[in-house]
């Protein structure tokens, strides 16, 4: 393998090097020069467009960064937000409770009191009926769960029983919430009939205290759930804002990937004398540093690609050379075919001219022997 190719190798990886080490100077002067030009436009009254959109570039990944945090920041708050409202509303849920529970045992004392009393017996109607047909009921299952309980026998009897008992026991069960239900609605007939102090006036009161309460905790809470539900739709459909949050931190730090590029551009315009004389007023004293190594580097790059011409070069005169050997060969080569041609050629003659002969003699012997005749 040629040497020389490897030297070319080597010496374009210290190009590839310089001009890395060259890039970063332009990247970090173009980023000190952003800052020095601020809100300005050095690039206003120039004709050449690409400039200016050097600058528009560099504005709109700041203008959408800023965006992303603002809306980062506004996600968080909302986050913030939610997790009270999810405390408000567990705690006014929890008081919606309390106060439903204090409110059902009024109006089941206020029922049971309407049901006994027989002067409410006309308002009472069909509930004084639902009443006693339930109290029948559960005195029934009652005597049955007695009755089963102290029932003695085998393990067959002792399984039947059980079942039985799990059974009397449910409709238990279910009969003393329907009798509730049942006071309880005679509870509310009694407040709404608007007749109810006569029979409890105190408890009345307390029936339309705990209504009014209940009332303003349920609006109270609806409230409450509206602002959730509606913070929770901005979240998306995880119903969290740290998806959208971690998807706009990533937008930014490929934002922020992207400004390297745009500092490069602007860092190369003072390497033209047209984009340094539009910054001059934006260039430092402290900017000679970069201008020094830039033209050392731009000089090192220089002598490597000099180099790399002249092994290039060399290169391909050994290439011609070995072309003009290969055709001088050629050449040798034909001109032996040819001098072998010749020889064959003289050959192919002297055959000819031993043949012309021959048939010289036999037309003179053919001419001999007619004259005989």
């Amino acid at each position: 393998m040629d040497e020389r190719k490897s030297t070319i190798r080597d010496l374009e990886e210290k190009i590839r090097s310089l001009t890395e080490t060259r890039n970063r100077l332009f990247i970090d002067l173009g980023e000190a020069l952003f800052q020095r030009i601020g809100d300005e436009e050095p690039f206003l009254d120039n004709s050449d467009a690409k400039h200016g959109a050097i600058l528009a570039d560099y504005r709109k990944l700041q203008a959408e960064i800023q965006e992303s945090i603002e809306k980062i920041k506004a996600l968080e708050l909302d986050g913030q937000r939610f997790k009270v409202l999810e405390d408000e509303i567990a705690s006014k849920e929890g008081e919606k409770f309390q106060i439903a529970k204090e409110l059902e045992d009024v109006f089941v004392g206020l029922g049971k009191a309407l049901l006994e009393d027989p002067d409410f017996e006309e308002m009472a109607g069909p509930l004084s009926v639902q009443k006693e047909s339930l109290l029948s009921k559960i005195e029934e299952q009652e005597k049955k769960i007695e009755e089963l309980d102290e029932k003695e026998g085998g393990i067959f009897a002792w399984l039947g029983r059980n079942a039985q008992m799990a059974m009397s026991k449910t409709l238990l069960s279910k009969y003393r919430n329907n009798l509730m239900r049942v006071y309880h609605s005679a509870g509310e007939k009694l407040l709404l009939s608007g007749q109810g102090e006569t029979l409890d006036k105190d408890a009345i009161g307390e029936a339309q205290r705990l209504s009014g309460a209940l009332s303003t905790s349920t609006a109270d809470l609806a409230i409450l759930k509206a602002d959730r539900r509606k913070i929770g739709e901005s979240f998306g459909s995880d119903g969290t804002p740290t998806r959208r949050i971690n998807g706009l931190q990533k937008h930014i730090s490929h934002i922020n990937g992207e400004f390297p590029e745009v500092y490069l551009r602007l860092g190369s315009l003072v390497d033209e004398n047209e984009g340094k004389a539009l910054l001059s007023s934006y260039l430092k004293d402290e900017d000679q540093t970069f201008f020094d190594k830039n033209e050392q580097i731009k000089a090192q790059i220089a002598d490597y690609e000099s180099e790399i011409r002249k092994i290039n070069a060399a290169i391909s005169i050994d290439k011609e050379k070995s072309e003009i050997e290969k055709t001088k060969k050629a050449i040798l080569n034909q001109r032996q075919k040819i001098s072998a041609a010749e020889n064959m050629i003289t050959d192919y003659e002297k055959l000819i001219s031993e043949i012309e002969e021959r048939i010289i003699e036999l037309e003179e012997l053919i001419k001999g022997e007619s004259g005989k005749k």
